[in-house]
């Protein structure tokens, strides 16, 4: 980002009354790394391309921030200290604001708290003036040689406030909030060159380069390289929506690093992230989620930053389209992401009871160019099948990987699909070869046959049949359960129908949760079982059913189901 011209700067000046009562209340200085953010805040919005950041006795002693920004001529900056003095609204239009600050309250919300020193100099006057406040009152006035920007020194914070002070983390949490924030403001302006230093140590670096997965490196570590997925772009309700995800085999334990950049602010629309959590939630592990970018380009005028004491939180016109849109885009690069293949734990404790991972070849009778035919879909490269490995995994060669795929979680991926389908649609229903007989308690015949109607609508067919007993006679499509002349005909668990149907029984109510609740449970009870062998056909048909799901990359509990060894990977492993 190129220095902003000095014509671009715009005088300070005290807010009208009026304007001043409509902002929201307050720069409230909770701990050290609110002071972090709003000097850095006010450094981005004086068009700084570097920014330093230095940290002393974990913010309590010492801040300071250093930007090469257009700076703050001589004669402004006693105003620039004062309530409600500020640059940035021009045009007194709440409505409109292009710019991180807004409110001119967070210098002196500072020197109330602890001795602030600020001095700035401008292109035009190479001698700047520095000013020194204590107890919120100017204390200190003299010219100085600075650099063009300005340095804020922040010293002693809540000194003068022993509640607050006490009230305040221990030094290791404060300093890891100083961090996570100083890497948010660097990820919302990935064009500026940050550094922060923690006493005398560089902590996190970035080179400003502009392109965010660069940032992200930067920032996360190396081990993101290969681990990044593009969201978008994509046009939705007038706003530009971009970013980037880790892959599912690079999560996180907490929300931590969940980032939504509104305009160039770091924020957190609290409905907006719900919606993006409950998009990635089916497709991750229990209790992991992803490192994620949403960058939102939005016309000012359609989103409110004025709603929030710390500028948390924005409010978007059209948050529930931009949602929409955001967690499709999620839901659609995780669903189909094969997992990378990792040498943790060693390949020979895959698995404790098995010695040998031999590849089977069942049925030697299996047409030979069938099976030299690629297996096309629209979710993997062409594929060529090699075989099954344990008797639970099938084995596949692409153009520059070779694939495992989880013949269990597979299959269950296929049901799953297949039932969710039934839901929203009327399913053609299949009559089973043989009624299965599924018996109830005597207590419990009223409650599973109030079940019935609920089930018919998913395409399962259910009659009384004596006192306590019941009839299923059809069920909908579902691969591999019923017998018949498909390759995967009777490859499923069709015994586990009955007790899957028969767990309605501890429904403790009828919400929408349990539809999703009880389609993902009887897709993995009634899922082929690992161990078992299946015909070269078979296995062909799962890969292709699978590559037609809108998920392939994960089944309904969120567990991988394709794991990917590069050929790069296998290389290095032979030493090629």
């Amino acid at each position: 980002m190129a220095l902003q011209p000095a014509a671009q700067r715009r005088s300070i000046r005290l807010l009208p009354p009026a304007i001043a009562a409509r902002i929201a209340a307050g720069e409230v200085i909770e701990r050290p790394a609110s002071v972090v953010k709003e000097l850095v805040e006010n450094a981005l919005d004086a068009a700084a391309s570097q920014i330093r950041i230095q940290i002393r006795g974990a913010g309590l002693l010492e801040i300071r921030v250093t930007d090469n920004g257009y700076g703050i001529p001589a004669d402004e900056l006693p105003l620039a200290v004062q309530r409600h003095a500020t640059s940035k609204l021009p045009d007194d239009d709440l409505e409109r604001i292009q710019t991180l600050g807004f409110r001119g309250e967070a210098l002196p919300s500072i020197a109330a708290v602890a001795e602030l020193s600020i001095a700035s100099a401008t292109l035009e006057a190479p001698l700047g003036r520095r000013l020194t406040l204590g107890g919120g009152k100017i204390i200190a006035d003299e010219p100085i040689a600075h650099p063009p920007g300005t340095t804020v020194i922040v010293r002693r914070l809540f000194e003068n406030l022993p509640a607050r002070l006490a009230a305040t983390r221990n030094e290791r949490a404060e300093v890891a909030e100083i961090v996570r924030v100083v890497r948010r403001l660097a990820i919302a302006a990935p064009g500026v060159r940050f550094a922060l230093w923690l006493e005398d140590r560089l902590a996190l670096q970035t080179t400003g380069t502009g392109d965010l997965s660069t940032t992200l490196i930067e920032l996360y570590g190396p081990a993101l390289a290969d681990a990044l997925r593009p969201l978008g772009p994509l046009e939705v309700a007038g706003a530009h929506l971009s970013g980037l995800v880790s892959t599912p085999d690079l999560t996180r334990s907490n929300r931590n690093h969940l980032h939504v950049i509104v305009n160039g602010r770091w924020t957190q629309p609290r409905v907006l992230l719900t919606s993006l959590e409950a998009a990635y939630r089916p497709l991750l592990p229990r209790g992991r989620h992803p490192i994620l970018v949403l960058v939102i380009e939005v016309d000012p005028r359609a989103v409110d930053v004025n709603i929030h004491p710390a500028k948390l939180e924005v409010r978007l016109q059209a948050e529930r389209e931009i949602g929409l849109a955001a967690c499709e885009l999620l839901r659609g690069v995780l669903a189909r992401t094969p997992r990378r293949f990792a040498l943790t734990p060693p390949l020979q404790s895959l698995d404790p009871l098995h010695d040998t991972a031999a590849i089977n070849e069942p049925d030697t009778q299996y047409d030979e160019e069938l099976q030299q035919t690629e297996i096309l879909t629209p979710a993997f490269p062409p594929l060529r099948l090699l075989g099954q490995v344990q008797k639970r995994l099938i084995l596949l060669e692409g153009p520059d990987a070779l694939y495992l795929v989880d013949q269990h979680r597979a299959h269950e991926r296929i049901l799953y699909e297949q039932l969710r389908k039934a839901r929203t649609a009327q399913p053609e229903a299949v009559l089973l070869p043989e009624p299965i007989l599924i018996n109830v308690r005597l207590a419990e015949v009223e409650r599973f046959t109030s079940w019935l109607d609920r089930l018919a609508t998913l395409g399962f067919h259910c009659e009384p049949f004596g006192p306590r007993s019941f009839l299923l006679r059809a069920v909908p499509t579902l691969p591999g359960l019923v017998p018949g002349s498909d390759p995967l005909a009777g490859i499923g668990e069709l015994d586990e129908l009955a007790p899957s149907l028969l767990t309605l029984l501890d429904e403790p109510n009828l919400n929408e949760d349990w539809h999703d609740r009880f389609l993902v449970q009887l897709a993995c009870r009634t899922a082929v079982r690992r161990g078992r062998p299946l015909s070269r056909p078979a296995l062909r048909a799962l890969v292709e059913a699978l590559g037609q799901t809108s998920a392939p990359a994960v089944c309904p509990h969120g567990s991988p189901i394709v794991l990917r060894i590069e050929a790069h990977a296998l290389a290095s492993q032979f030493r090629w």
